[in-house]
């Protein structure tokens, strides 16, 4: 028998590929390299968050840079306006060392701190903004001109006419004090300003951030969408390999090394399917090739057991018997090859079921076994809230039969087996429970494998060929139902088999 060869030209690779492997092909969307893939989606997930950061640090530098200007200008408005006070009370002071004394010395000082006082309200009213400031200010500028014109140096006045001229010094006083709380007035309006337009900075950058949180969020589904689809495909794969599925793999679309490893899988799921073949080709030859001299041994069994070559004493019929009991065993073990082969290959849905009374099947399998359930006082209780099912005949019995000596096999001496049915909303569901020591964890998963026996045997079962629960499996495949292993104190092995009803 020849083995399949599956290989792969190292050029011109998609021009060779099967049908299966032209759907493997990089998405249109994709990088060639999962790497580049995890790179560029960092990359475009930085982008927003950076372009933010950038944003919200240009934001705070223009607010630090306007505070640090209204500081910078509310103090030296600050400043100038209490200079200015203080200015009219020098000059004031200088006018009456002038006038009163009738010193010309002080003439000077007079003239200088007029200056100054113009000076300082020239450079003060570059500063305000407000128009209630400017206001006092230009009445502060004209009444101090004209007092400074009665207060020209050059001529004397005496007492009363200086004296005179208190009034008009108290208003120039009034005018600077206005002047101070005016401008203080301007720096808190200022402040209120400066805070409002903080308050709106503030929440612009969170409504940005309300904003980045989502486009991020988005931006980051996307791209995990884009990286998990393929490993997804691949995990798929992977299971269906795992559950002995060799039908053709769904399409990987990914990354072109994403898309390779698929293709290897693919590889690996056709060499698996051509040994499955060979494996199938090889129990059907087996077991045919078996079968022709096993019939010429039973036949010469029952020959001799019919004593037609003579009689035979106690110790060669003892002999005659143990024979006859392991043709018979022999017999059986081939019969479950070369069923099993047959469901393997024939696996498909059939059409609408018949259906089966499932008491009578039971009845049937029961009275093959009854001597062995008589001679290990094994009871057998049954509950059919579902007496009938959509199977055929024989296979109904192969499923029974297989599992009913499946569990008198495991069940102690005096033990008992549960079989009940119910009906759910779309299958009839079949329970086979016994009281064994159940059944380890860690071979649940490979129970139903071909040829699988657990490391639990009983010491006086003879041991069997291990395609008993493939087969049952294989049946309920074929029938389009399923077997499970499930959990049902007190019986420590429950086997759950499902029909599905016609539709």
């Amino acid at each position: 028998m020849a083995a399949t060869a599956i290989a792969f030209p190292q050029s011109g690779y998609a021009a060779t590929l099967p049908t299966p492997f032209i759907r493997m092909l990089a998405g249109p969307y994709y990088p060639r390299s999962f790497t580049i893939l995890v790179i560029v989606a960092m990359g475009v997930l930085i982008v927003p968050l950076a372009s933010g950061l950038i944003n919200v640090v240009h934001v705070l530098q223009g607010v630090v840079d306007t505070q640090r200007q209204f500081t910078r200008n509310s103090l030296a408005i600050t400043l100038e306006v209490r200079q200015i006070v203080e200015s009219v009370s020098q000059l004031q002071r200088a006018a009456g060392q002038y006038h009163l004394l009738q010193d010309a010395e002080f003439g000077g000082p007079l003239r200088m701190r007029f200056d100054e006082l113009q000076t300082q309200l020239t450079r003060l009213d570059a500063q305000l903004v407000d128009a209630p400031t400017h206001a006092t200010l230009a009445a502060l500028q004209t009444r101090s001109r004209v007092l400074y014109r009665k207060l020209r140096p050059g001529s004397f006045l005496d007492s009363a006419q200086f004296h005179a001229l208190a009034p008009e010094f108290d208003a120039l006083h009034t005018a600077a004090r206005t002047l101070l709380t005016e401008a203080d007035a301007s720096v808190q309006s200022e402040l209120r300003t400066l805070e409002a337009t903080m308050q709106t900075t503030r929440q612009r950058l969170i409504l940005l951030a309300l904003a980045l949180i989502p486009l991020t969020l988005l931006l980051a589904a996307v791209f995990s969408w884009l990286i998990n689809r393929p490993i997804k495909q691949l995990k798929a794969s992977i299971q269906q390999l795992g559950r002995a599925d060799l039908s053709p793999l769904q399409a990987i679309s990914g990354p072109q090394d994403i898309v390779e490893l698929g293709r290897e899988i693919d590889w690996l799921r056709q060499r698996l399917h051509a040994l499955e073949e060979q494996k199938l080709r090889f129990l059907r030859h087996v077991s045919h090739e078996l079968k022709t001299p096993l019939a010429s041994l039973r036949e010469g069994v029952a020959l001799l057991d019919d004593e037609l070559a003579g009689s035979l004493n106690a110790r060669q019929r003892t002999i005659v018997t143990i024979m006859d009991s392991s043709s018979r065993d022999l017999q059986k073990r081939i019969e479950d090859l070369i069923r099993y082969g047959s469901l393997v290959r024939d696996a498909t849905l059939p059409p609408t079921m018949p259906q089966q009374a499932l008491d009578d099947a039971l009845d049937s399998v029961l009275a093959r076994h009854r001597l062995a359930l008589d001679a290990r006082r094994i009871q057998v209780d049954t509950q059919l809230a579902a007496p009938m099912l959509h199977a055929e005949r024989g296979q109904l019995e192969t499923v029974l039969d297989n599992l009913l000596s499946n569990a008198i096999k495991f069940s102690p001496e005096n033990g008992r087996i549960l079989i009940r049915s119910e009906l759910s909303a779309d299958a009839a569901i079949l329970d086979v429970c016994d009281q064994s020591g159940g059944i380890p964890l860690a071979e649940r998963s490979r129970i139903f494998e071909p040829f699988f026996q657990g490391a639990r045997q009983p010491d006086s079962a003879v041991k069997g060929s291990g395609l008993g629960l493939s087969i049952v499996r294989e049946t309920l495949l074929a029938a389009g139902g399923t077997i499970e292993i499930v959990d049902s104190p007190p019986w420590t092995t429950c086997f759950r088999l499902t029909w599905p009803l016609p539709q």
